[in-house]
């Protein structure tokens, strides 16, 4: 491995905090600042306004969310960009290299979720909740589910999610047209239905505007494919 001697720009950058040679305290610099990795979290599955990012991340404050949009991109894990009409507005998007991190990002969300201190009942993002289906979908429990494809509105946000290849592939998307449809208020009502395992009448009457809508039976089915990792022993 040639070494190289750090450039002006990396001298700003690396060893800011850390002056470490190890890729380790390089990845905290680029994304273990207070924000960064859940922003990230939030553009995984496509671009984001900045004010859809502030009402996903709400307490996050403006002036910090500028900062840390700012840092990231000036670092190569995200770009602004101009979303396409109808939109026509500026959004934030993930570079190639920034979408590399989804794999840090799920393998760090599933080695958290074994601690007996994580607490589902804390508020969950529409994205995130849409990025544990991958993330906990069991491909040996999961062969009937294949070629299903699953519309999930929460709030504002429309997902389409599908098994192929032994995981379940989650986008942005129009929903209409799916197998099933799930809609919800928000990602905490869907860990219930999804990970709680509540019986599908009693989650319907729990929240006015919540429904399920085509093939219910094939929608237990991939639920019941979905599971959270052991906890560890206390």
């Amino acid at each position: 491995m040639k070494l190289e001697k750090t450039s002006d720009r990396s001298e700003k950058v690396h060893g800011r905090w850390y002056r470490d040679a190890c890729g380790m305290a390089m990845t905290l610099e680029f994304l273990g600042e207070r924000w960064s990795l859940l922003i990230v979290r939030e553009l995984l599955l496509g671009p984001r306004r900045f004010s859809e990012l502030r009402a996903d991340l709400p307490a996050i404050s403006a002036r910090v969310l500028t900062e840390r949009l700012n840092g990231l991109a000036e670092t190569g894990v995200l770009q602004k960009v101009s979303l396409p009409p109808p939109a026509s507005t500026d959004a934030y998007e993930l570079t190639q290299w920034g979408y590399e991190a989804e794999p840090i990002i799920r393998e760090m969300v599933l080695w958290a979720m074994r601690s007996s201190q994580h607490d589902g009942h804390l508020p969950m993002s529409a994205t995130a909740f849409a990025l544990t289906l991958p993330m906990t979908f069991d491909s040996a429990r999961g062969t009937e589910s294949r070629g299903l494809t699953l519309g999930l509105e929460i709030g504002h946000h429309r997902f389409i999610a599908w098994v192929a290849g032994g995981t379940i592939i989650v986008k942005r998307g129009d929903t209409s047209a799916q197998d099933v449809i799930v809609r919800a208020e928000n990602g905490n009502a869907m860990l219930a239905l999804f990970y709680a395992r509540m019986p599908f009448d009693v989650w319907l009457a729990g929240a006015e505007g919540r429904a399920i809508s085509g093939k219910s039976e094939q929608l237990s089915q991939l639920i019941a494919t979905l599971g959270w990792p052991e906890k560890i022993a206390a």
